[in-house]
């Protein structure tokens, strides 16, 4: 039986690792390449993807520097979070949770992603504060590890949180990167960064409601806070994720992306793999994961190449960059081994928990979470699970990761030399 989420608050040691920006008198080639790998694994987890780390053909190749990877059942299971960062409101909520899962037998790459918004019962939050709930322990990626595990049936050996500083500062010192958009899409409603408690000319007044006056805008009689606009209109259900758009226009930009190649700077590629609200059918996480895993393909081509892997200036650069904003229990002995293993990725899977349709669930159920009534928790939008336990969730993840589910993933075709 898994661990219950409620005794996953216990505290877990976890050795969190800082990298070093600098290494003291080692000959100047193995300063470079030490770097250079460094840089790679770096750019990996600013992306929350696991593409550069596993690659190769067979098991005994991920001995890393004598030591054997942590694996169970030939599986290695890494967890990214993305953060916000220090600037923004909620700087240490989760917006990506992902899971990678790399088969050492058949060298198959999955990448499992978890809703932001998905609730769980036991620790009454959505999965977005459990980093943040352990921070509160000192233990932030230590308790993520085991409560994302409980949810998928997978245990966790690495994991990794980088917050969005680093990578939009990143794509900048690599120059900005190219990325190919597929499908053109507006997002109205993409917040802006220090705006989120910006009352936008509406003021917040207790006011006692009559029965007459509550009912037309339906909510209890009695006094309550509520937000009054300049014209005097009451914002009463602005909590709501799709309503507070409406009253609080100025907290949001509108995105527009062309279809087609495109060079985005840090800031315009954050904002492209993190736009929730897209027209055009990209408005769902799989999409999003979509973009996401452009997004990586683009910063790979970029700093694999000859322009920047041999700047050690601009190498530099981005370790001093990464290493403020990632927390992680990789130990950095890997990165000398991950450079060589990023060459030879070949093929990914990309698979989203979410609401939509899917196969070989049990009981001839359609779909793996479910979007109740917001008003059932307090006004806020979240996912539900079908059980309690998150079995049918593990289940299907099993189901996935065995390869019996195909049709329902993003692919990625990557050979390490282009």
């Amino acid at each position: 039986m898994r661990q219950s989420l409620l005794r996953s608050l216990r505290s877990v040691p976890v050795r969190q690792i800082r990298f070093p920006a600098k290494r003291q008198n080692p000959p100047f080639v193995v300063i470079s390449g030490f770097m250079i790998a460094l840089v790679v694994l770096f750019i990996a987890l600013a992306t929350n993807l696991f593409m550069v780390f596993f690659s190769s053909g067979s098991v005994g190749s991920f001995n890393l520097l004598g030591y054997p990877v942590k694996s169970t059942d030939n599986k290695v299971n890494i967890l990214f979070l993305g953060t916000a960062g220090a600037t923004h409101d909620g700087a240490n909520l989760t917006d990506t949770i992902m899971v990678a899962s790399y088969n050492l037998k058949t060298n198959r790459l999955y990448f499992i992603s978890i809703p932001r918004d998905l609730w769980l019962p036991e620790l009454r939050s959505k999965a977005n504060a459990v980093y943040q709930m352990g921070l509160s322990q000192k233990n932030g990626l230590g308790l993520a590890k085991i409560v994302m595990g409980n949810i998928l049936g997978l245990p966790i050996h690495y994991g990794a949180r980088v917050d969005f500083r680093g990578f939009i500062q990143a794509v900048d010192q690599l120059g900005g990167i190219d990325v190919v958009v597929d499908n053109a899409f507006d997002d109205y409603n993409f917040p802006i960064a220090g705006k989120e408690r910006d009352l936008c000319g509406y003021e917040e007044k207790e006011v006692d409601f009559s029965e007459e006056e509550a009912k037309l805008l339906n909510i209890e009689p009695g006094k309550r806070k509520v937000f009054i606009s300049p014209d005097l209109k009451v914002a009463t259900d602005s909590a709501q994720e799709d309503k507070g758009a409406k009253y609080f226009s100025c907290r949001y930009e509108r995105l527009s992306f062309k279809q087609g190649l495109q060079h985005m700077d840090g800031g315009l590629a954050l904002k492209f793999v993190r736009s929730r609200h897209g027209t055009n059918g990209q408005g769902s996480d799989f999409s999003r994961s979509k973009r996401q895993e452009k997004v990586l393909q683009a910063i790979r081509k970029k700093i694999l190449s000859p322009e920047s892997l041999f700047n050690i200036a601009k190498i530099s650069q981005l370790i001093k960059t990464f290493g403020q904003s990632i927390d992680t229990d990789i130990q950095p002995r890997d990165g000398f081994e991950l450079y060589k293993l990023s060459q030879e990725l070949d093929q990914t899977r990309s698979f989203v928990l979410d609401d939509s349709p899917k196969l070989g669930l049990p009981d001839k159920r359609r779909s793996l979470l479910l979007h109740p009534p917001a008003s059932d928790y307090g006004g806020a939008y979240v996912l539900v699970s079908q059980d309690d336990d998150f079995s049918i969730i593990a289940g299907y993840v099993k189901k996935v990761l065995l390869g019996e589910i195909e049709n329902e993933a993003s692919s990625a075709a990557w050979t390490g030399n282009k």
